[in-house]
């Protein structure tokens, strides 16, 4: 009877050294494809595409135009000191570029989102109007208060929400260029991406490592999910999951519950995330690398263990 005791700890004992070691090994993995496990679910990355260095310079924000099967790339180009040099590419699903400069002039430009037939992109203090059909630049809505306008969501309606980063504010402004503040303070602590979820502004705070909700009508800020790294993209998955970038290299997939997994990390090879795009018939995850001049895409399978 001891022996069979002996050997019952002994069994137990093994199987929990190697669960460790096991989570250890899922917790390491980074780079081209990375897989990790948190409760039932199963989420992994795998490099699909990657673009060249030639086109895009210092690329910030991805968003994808079902419609057109094509992505607006906003550029801050920082290789260059010379003002007013940021402009924005469209590249197509593929990966192939279809217009390294399909607009250019710009400032700093951060956020994108269309609305109808019109690309909208924040600039420094303004949001400047963009018509898709020709191309042009039809006008710059000034944000009256606004240091750095950041990450940018538009929703059913036309009304587009934008984040003061260096302000600590997030602004909704109207089609018709009227500009409301919504909300100022610290506990936004560096705002960032932004993604507007029913009556709830769902906010990458990027000095916080959070997101944060802010409640439309009762005007109420709370705490969703900490330490994810500096929040940069916010893209909202089927089944009320999310996935969010960390602009120093991470990505993160969010459950609907709430809780965090760790799916990329490309620190180490100092390799940005900035603000995500998304295809998702394809459930294909783009990132702009920022300094790294490129976009990387990403298959992304979500499995029941």
């Amino acid at each position: 009877m001891k022996f069979l005791l002996s050997c019952f700890v002994s069994s137990c004992l093994l199987l929990i050294i190697s669960c460790g070691q096991a989570e250890k090994k899922q917790k390491d993995q980074s780079g081209e494809t990375a897989k990790m496990r948190t409760d039932s679910l199963s989420v992994e990355l795998e490099k699909v595409w990657e673009t060249g260095r030639a086109f895009l310079k210092t690329p910030e924000c991805a968003t994808y135009d079902p419609e057109k099967n094509i992505f607006y790339i906003s550029n801050l180009n920082r290789d260059n000191e010379v003002e007013k040099d940021g402009y924005i590419s469209i590249v197509n699903a593929d990966g192939s570029v279809e217009n390294a400069k399909w607009i250019e002039g710009l400032s700093s430009p951060l956020g994108n989102d269309f609305y109808n037939d019109y690309l909208f992109v924040n600039d420094g203090g303004d949001i400047v109007k963009i018509s898709i059909k020709s191309g042009n630049i039809i006008e710059k809505i000034p944000v009256k208060g606004a240091a750095n306008l950041n990450g940018i969501d538009i929703d059913k309606t036309g009304n587009i929400y934008a984040a003061d980063s260096e302000g600590n504010k997030i602004y909704m402004v109207t089609q018709d260029g009227e500009v409301t503040l919504l909300f100022e303070g610290e506990e936004l602590n560096k705002p960032n991406g932004v993604f507007i979820k029913d009556n709830e502004l769902i906010i990458a705070s990027m000095s916080g490592n959070s997101l944060l909700s802010f409640h439309l009508e009762t005007n109420k800020i709370k705490t969703l999910v900490e330490d994810i790294g500096g929040v940069d993209g916010i893209i909202q998955l089927e089944g009320g999951h999310f996935l969010t970038s960390s602009w120093s290299g991470e990505i993160f997939f969010i459950s609907n519950d709430m809780q965090k997994q760790k799916i990329l990390d490309t620190t180490l090879e100092k390799i940005n995330a900035a603000d995500i795009g998304y295809i998702p018939h394809e459930n294909l995850l783009v990132v702009p690398t920022f300094f790294d001049n490129r976009l990387i895409a990403y298959k992304l399978s979500i499995n029941k263990g």
